[in-house]
This record gives C-alpha cells, sequence and structure tokens, in this order.
C-alpha cells in the first residue's frame, strides 16, 4: 500500500521521466529501501525529503507536502543529542517527551505554531 509520502515521491520520480532505479541511483540508496519508503514499509530516513528538495530542485509547495506527509507513517522520532546541543534544549526536549500525552489540544496548538512560525523561517 502507497503512502501519501509515496505517492508524493511517485509523482516526482515520473514528472522527471526517471523509474525507480533511477531515482534511488541519484539518492544514492538501493531501489529495494526508496520502494520500501514509497509504500510505507520504511519510515521516511531523517533529512530525506532535504535530499529529495536538493537533488530534484523542488519547490517550496512540494517540499511542505513532502513534510506533511512524512507525518503520517511516523511512530518514533529520535533526537539527535550532541555536545553542542544545549543542556536547556536537552531538557525541553526530554520534559516535552515525558508531558507529551497530557498536553491537551489548545497547549499543543500553541507550542505547534511557534514551531510551524520558526520552520517556514528556515
Amino acid at each position: 500500500m502507497t503512502t501519501e509520502y509515496g505517492k508524493i515521491l511517485r509523482k516526482i520520480r515520473i514528472d522527471c521521466g526517471e523509474v525507480l532505479g533511477d531515482m534511488a541511483e541519484n539518492l544514492e540508496i538501493s531501489s529495494s529501501y526508496l520502494s520500501s519508503i514509497e509504500t510505507g514499509v520504511r519510515n521516511v530516513p531523517q533529512n530525506f525529503t532535504d535530499l529529495i528538495s536538493e537533488r530534484y530542485g523542488l519547490q517550496k509547495s512540494i517540499v511542505k507536502k513532502l513534510r506533511k506527509a512524512e507525518v503520517s507513517n511516523i511512530k518514533e522520532v529520535k533526537l539527535p543529542f550532541n555536545d553542542k546541543i544545549s543542556n536547556m534544549k536537552k531538557e525541553t526536549a526530554v520534559i516535552f517527551a515525558r508531558t507529551f500525552n497530557n498536553i491537551d489540544d489548545n497547549d499543543m496548538e500553541k507550542i505547534r505554531a511557534i514551531l510551524v512560525k520558526r520552520e517556514d523561517n528556515d
């Protein structure tokens, strides 16, 4: 079963006149891995949408659609903590994760609005 992300990805591929193997080669991954992303067998890898956008020169509107579709398959989110991330950011991420299920929709919308505004500015 193809996911929404997979449908968009497939449309990009077809619009560029590429078969699965061509796109996989361009993205430097195997055809089977790309197929498993399209069908939702595998989650969309971190920074994959950025890679596709860069390699295919996608319009912002298409990138937004991909990012939105990415969310539908996610079962888990991992955050890369390294030495450059401040303790404040680490603590905030941990508190958010711990309290995630207890945050009501009203507060979640406020948090989301802040984050979407930041993402739009990047």
